[in-house]
């Protein structure tokens, strides 16, 4: 990757037919006739996709082989529907992204038939939901779907939309798939009529894989939009790391991304996380799945980033070379998220709202401690180094400090759609702060033997993915299992404004910590000098600045020529060396006098003494961290608790 390609890259970061028994006892003799007959039609061909509807199963069909303008076909034979409107939506937003994306905006000609292929009136209420009318008689509805990455006017967040090439697709089922409102907890059947080419990377269960169809299953809505689909003609890599199969499936339109080495390359970051959890990774399988783009699509918009499931991630970045290291950090971070939120969530993640979401208060514990985690599970299972983990997290004080500090992170996590969407970013660095502080503070408090990963470990077994806490009562549970002072801790640094206490956290681990150091000194006059040593023996004064006071003070005039600076006599080419003498002595606020010749209207020189006041500049530099001269044996130890294994 070169630099130009480099430097915007880093600006820029989831069986048993039954039929329902309808009470008018003729309609259901009616339908059962008709759903034998569609059952025969869908064994004889998939462009007619007509399967028994049951009343608890989705039955979903993408076609990703007829492609119009990059448009998928989608069929929908929802669970068989009691009410007379029913309502069909797509989300407006899905977890992780904590933006606005409307996938309804991407659905073209939704229509809607009973089993007699009449059909049915439709309304589109708005960007994501259409009412269908004389629900009891809905059978299926067809759209087509648009693909994200085309539309690149709508801001999609390319990792959570969708993606559509001749030899490969980022099947995201959430940018294609919708759901009956009030009944997003029912299981799906989804089928894919795909080319016999393309070869599916998931953790979905695939029920059946064959050359020109697949079919696969999820549990619920939610299971099926966290269970990406990654279609590549190129072949994906898998290896076993801790009792987890961890597989690699790429999309490379250069080749440069090849999955076993990509698996290869972070690896290491799976078996560093199962030492940090206790020596097991908390899932049997997860999926990376890597979408190249090529340099002309990047260039354009500088568009790359992630975004974290429940077992799997999606990964897009530009198809370069040398970007192993971004990869595998990337990877570490949404890896994490398998612990938070997956094992460890409030009633907002475990009941999802895919329409009108709630905001948890906790952004800074699924976002900023995962971040935090991804690193220090590294330098403590030898991936990264100490300096280079202590160097990434004074680079995040750094980028802290461009937000309001005034705003608690509770606050700015629960209106993170709305008013504080602007101060969102900052999860990623004040929220690993924060990470980090309490991590230090629960080492300090028990010398050493427990952190952050213990109680992140008792939280995970006592809640895991089917359970979760109430999210106003979650400082509760966490004083409840965390050493003395955390309740401060929390209170002070997390729902209140005060200064993370890094000073005091370093200290303890045998560092110097200095939030900012100034450095005083003396400006040089805001002047042009001319030296030429064949046409005079003085620096004659070109040009100046009388904006700056200092400079004004002087009174200089073009043509000046310098003869003495304050008392020490300017010879040829050592002006600078006269300037620098004088500025290690100098003191702000005191008079400098300046001795130059000077030539009036008649030619004739004088010699004028011009004075000024020595004006101040200073430079700052922030966040300073050094090592102790002289640590102590107990400082030593507790560093020793927090960076090693």
């Amino acid at each position: 990757m070169d630099g130009e390609g480099k430097t915007i890259f880093r600006e820029r970061i989831q069986r048993g037919y039954r039929i329902n028994h309808r009470i008018n006892r003729n309609k259901n003799m009616k339908r059962n006739l008709i759903s034998g007959v569609l059952m025969l039609a869908s064994t004889l061909s998939f462009a007619s996709y007509d399967p028994v509807q049951e009343s608890g199963k989705y039955r979903v069909q993408v076609d990703i082989v007829d492609l119009t303008d990059d448009e998928v076909s989608v069929t929908v034979v929802p669970p068989v529907m009691n009410a007379d409107t029913v309502v069909y939506a797509l989300p407006k937003i899905i977890p992780g992204t904590y933006d606005i994306s409307d996938f309804g905006q991407f659905v073209r000609n939704l229509k809607a038939f009973d089993s007699m292929g009449t059909e049915l009136k439709v309304e589109r209420l708005d960007d994501n939901r259409w009412a269908i009318y004389e629900g009891k008689e809905l059978y299926k509805i067809t759209y087509s779907a648009v693909d994200t990455e085309e539309e690149r006017g709508a801001g999609i967040f390319l990792p959570g939309g969708t993606a559509i090439k001749e030899d490969a697709i980022m099947l995201n089922a959430f940018g294609f798939i919708g759901f009956m409102v009030d009944h997003d907890k029912m299981p799906y059947e989804l089928v894919v009529v795909k080319g016999n080419d393309l070869k599916p990377t998931t953790t979905l269960d695939i029920v059946e894989e064959g050359g020109d169809m697949d079919r696969f299953y999820a549990k619920d809505y939610f299971e099926l939009h966290d269970c990406p689909i990654l279609y590549s003609v190129m072949p994906n890599a898998s290896v076993m790391v801790a009792g987890a199969e961890v597989t690699v499936g790429v999309y490379s339109p250069t080749g440069n991304f090849v999955a076993k080495d990509i698996l290869e390359e972070i690896k290491p970051v799976f078996e560093a996380t199962a030492a940090y959890l206790g020596g097991d990774l908390p899932t049997d399988r997860y999926a990376v799945l890597l979408w190249g783009r090529t340099r002309t699509d990047f260039m354009q918009d500088g568009a790359a980033g992630a975004l974290e499931h429940f077992t799997s991630t999606t990964m897009v970045m530009p198809d370069f070379p040398g970007l192993e290291e971004d990869i595998r950090h990337i990877t570490a971070h949404e890896f994490f998220h398998i612990i938070t939120p997956l094992n460890i969530h409030s009633e907002h993640i475990h009941s999802y709202d895919f329409l009108n979401p709630q905001m948890s208060a906790h952004l800074w514990f699924y976002e900023g401690v995962t971040e935090y985690n991804s690193l220090i599970a590294q330098v403590r299972g030898d991936v990264m180094t100490e300096e280079d983990f202590l160097d990434q997290m004074l680079d995040k004080m750094t980028s802290a400090d461009g937000f309001n500090e005034h705003i608690p992170m509770t606050i700015r996590s629960q209106h993170a759609l709305g008013i504080f969407a602007d101060q969102y970013l900052d999860v990623y660095s004040k929220g690993a702060l924060i990470g980090m502080a309490l991590d230090m503070h629960i080492r300090k408090e028990t010398n050493g033997a427990q952190g952050l990963v213990d109680l992140q470990i008792k939280l995970k077994n006592m809640y895991g993915p089917d359970t979760f806490f109430v999210d106003d009562k979650f400082f509760d549970i966490i004083i409840e299992h965390s050493p003395e002072g955390t309740e401060n801790f929390l209170y002070e640094y997390i729902a209140g404004t005060t200064p993370l206490p890094f000073e005091e956290m370093f200290d303890a681990m045998g560092y110097n910590y200095t939030e900012s150091e100034k450095t005083y000194s003396v400006a040089d006059p805001d002047w042009n000098v001319t030296y030429i040593s064949s046409r005079s023996k003085y620096y004659i004064v070109s040009n100046f600045n009388n904006e700056d006071a200092f400079t004004a003070g002087f009174g200089f005039q073009k043509g000046d020529k310098i003869k003495e600076w304050n008392g020490e006599r300017v010879k040829g080419g050592e002006l600078n060396e006269v300037l620098a003498e004088w500025r290690e002595t100098a003191a702000p606020g005191s008079t400098v006098e300046v001795e130059v010749i000077r030539t009036d209207a008649d030619g004739d020189e004088e010699e004028v003494i011009l004075t000024s006041t020595a004006s101040v500049t200073y430079t700052e530099e922030r966040h300073i961290l050094e090592e102790k001269a002289n640590p102590t044996s107990e400082e030593l130890a507790l560093r020793k608790a927090w960076l090693k294994q």
